[in-house]
């Protein structure tokens, strides 16, 4: 929708160095940019070298007003003490809250208000804000309190951590829609904190995997800093009280026999000058400390290093998801992941292969992980190939498509008011007809398992993460219809007629449809409907006649098609040849977002069936 307001609140924003400003940068400018969103920002005052200031700032007695491209940023003033001491936090964070009720107050009338949590009680502030304005109102969570606030090694107290705790409940009852990082952290909102899980959705952090590449070893940084015939294990970001880099330091003392090795922790943080001052009293001469680096050096800081170490405390998983995780992937790094089994960075490194785990405080395990990609290079080649296929998951053009998805659907356009009642009606009827369809295929469930099982070697089921509604990813199911290794070797690539990766069975499969029976389960779910646009691949690309590359995003109707459900069968499905391109497929889903009805569905569900039954799905002309 042309025009959206969309106002943030959280203390971090540019030109801060947090990974937490700096991703709510990117997306305010991705909204603005791309999206023809007008954004707003209730922030506080930047820590900046003495004598500088903001180009375009305004000041006020308590707010201070500036722009940067496009962005319209309201600066609540607050105090400014140093944030090594508890007292001088809650000061700063207590008078930012405060300046932010009256910043929100003064907003032009927001669509959607959204709140992250620096510090945890500005969810407050913007929900006053968007009663103030009759707006929509969001909780996007990057940490959960009070759990993680008792890393507070200076301060600790049960009345705090209660006010928070009804701070949180409140705010996830009073949120039209509710953000996590993750399926872990989502599951601590519903479970701990009282959140609908139908308002719960998960969008993950990204990196830009334009700007974030797979770089040489040999650049700038690593002559600079003399780590091109080092063995380089690197952390880059903060150095706070939530990773645990103790675990590191002392891993380093199982290092010391390996001359090549060496660990540099690029950032600052709090926890910076106790681990200094901890590697000074080991002796340690194996590990180095360098100051934080600017975004515009990422690429090269990251190609600096063999391998990345993530960490997380013990007990935090799911109450903070380490952002860093996809600046390695973007790299194409291996890493190593000291991390809890339910921690969202164990759950993609499983997934994807792109690193080694280890249990959290294992500093002797953490050195054996090290040392195997420092002995197995080929090893080490492999897992960075596979960080950087994961990082496609994870790019920065499907997450903010994702938030901007969301704010639309909240704010929908008034001509949609009509289809509400025929959504109500579809959505019964994928319901009871998916349940039954659940139930009745289960013996062929069995039969094709066994079938795929004795044609070859992987998997009976195949799943990828799809787009859904709204841009939000799901996770869509498939019985394996190809050879096991297909991803890895060849990438998100349409088949072709007498696809080599394409198995004995899987042919038969993909002419009946019958390796779409899993997604059953996503219609009964609710990720998809029986009717809609296809579900594609968040990376999936369209090769156009000059024979280079698109991504879809940059085709015309992308974007509206994922105002519905995607579906099991459509109109392109059906009536459209199999190898028409994208931009013709588009626009028989556009037709259908547009005239969708129930009597359409139903006509649609029958020919396929008919098209089932004369196995008719792979023919590459008409189906019908």
């Amino acid at each position: 929708m042309a025009g959206l307001h969309i106002a943030f609140f959280n203390r971090s924003f540019y030109p801060e160095t947090s990974a937490t400003g700096q991703l709510l940068t990117e997306l305010c400018e991705s909204l603005v940019q791309e999206h023809g969103c007008r954004v707003s920002v209730v922030t506080g005052i930047p820590i900046l070298p003495a004598g500088a200031r903001r180009s375009g700032a305004t000041n006020g007695w308590i707010l201070q007003r500036e722009a940067f491209r496009g962005i319209e940023i309201i600066r609540a003033r607050g105090t400014r003490f140093s944030k090594r001491r508890f007292v001088g936090r809650f000061s700063n964070y207590v008078s930012y809250f405060l300046s932010a009720c009256y910043a929100g107050l003064r907003l032009d009338h927001p669509d959607v208000v959204v709140a992250l949590t620096d510090p945890p009680i500005i969810g407050l502030a913007a929900y006053l804000a968007s009663r103030r304005h009759n707006a929509r109102f969001v909780m996007s969570y990057r940490d959960i309190f009070p759990e993680v606030g008792r890393l507070i090694e200076d301060f600790q107290s049960n009345t705090v951590d209660r006010v928070l705790s009804r701070v949180n409940r409140f705010l996830v009852r009073k949120a039209d829609r509710i953000v996590a990082l993750g399926d872990t952290m989502r599951q601590r909102l519903i479970d701990g904190k009282g959140a609908d899980p139908a308002k719960t959705i998960v969008i993950p952090d990204w990196a830009d995997c334009s700007e974030v590449t797979s770089g040489a070893k040999k650049n700038r940084f690593s002559v600079e800093h003399g780590l091109i015939d080092k063995f380089v294990v690197m952390h880059s970001g903060n150095i706070g009280l939530s990773q645990g880099l103790e675990t590191l330091v002392e891993a380093a003392t199982y290092l010391r026999g390996f001359p090549g090795i060496e660990i540099v922790l690029i950032g600052d943080g709090v926890k910076k000058p106790r681990l200094e001052d901890r590697v000074r009293e080991l002796g340690l001469m194996n590990v180095r400390f360098l100051p934080y680096q600017p975004k515009e050096s990422l690429k090269e800081s990251f190609a600096s290093a063999d391998v990345f170490v993530i960490s997380l405390k013990r007990g935090l998983a799911g109450y903070i998801v380490p952002s860093k995780l996809y600046g390695i992937l973007a790299a194409g790094r291996p890493y190593v992941a000291a991390v809890e089994e339910s921690c969202e960075v164990a759950t993609i490194t499983e997934r994807y292969e792109c690193g080694l785990l280890v249990e959290p405080e294992g500093a002797k395990d953490l050195a054996e992980k090290i040392v195997t990609l420092y002995h197995d290079r080929t090893l080490a080649e492999r897992l960075g190939a596979n960080a950087r296929r994961a990082a496609l998951d994870f790019d920065r053009r499907p997450q903010v498509r994702a938030y901007y998805n969301l704010f639309r659907e909240l704010v929908p356009a008034p001509s949609s008011a009509r289809v509400t009642s025929g959504s109500l009606v579809k959505r019964s009827f994928d319901l009871l007809l998916s349940g039954l369809g659940l139930i009745l295929s289960m013996p062929f469930w069995l039969l094709i398992a066994l079938a795929i099982k004795l044609d070859g070697r992987g998997p009976v089921f195949y799943a990828r993460q799809r787009v859904g509604r709204g841009g939000r990813l799901f996770r869509n199911w498939k019985f394996r219809s190809m050879v096991a290794s297909s991803d890895q070797e060849f990438g998100p690539l349409q088949a072709k007629v007498g696809d080599s990766r394409v198995t004995r069975v899987g042919r038969l499969l993909r002419a009946t449809a019958m390796d779409e029976l899993p997604q059953l389960w996503n219609i009964f779910k609710g990720d998809m409907s029986f009717v809609g646009p296809r579900a594609l691949l968040p990376e999936e690309i369209e090769v156009n006649g000059n024979g280079q590359s698109v991504g879809l995003h940059e085709i015309e109707g992308y974007e509206e098609r994922h105002h519905v459900r995607p579906g099991l069968t459509g109109l392109a499905q059906v009536y459209a040849p199999r190898d028409i391109t994208r931009r013709q497929k588009f626009k028989y889903d556009l037709l259908y977002v547009r005239c969708q009805h129930f009597f359409l569905d139903l006509k649609l569900i029958a020919l396929s069936f008919w098209i089932t039954f004369r196995a008719k799905w792979e023919d590459r002309d008409r189906k019908i």
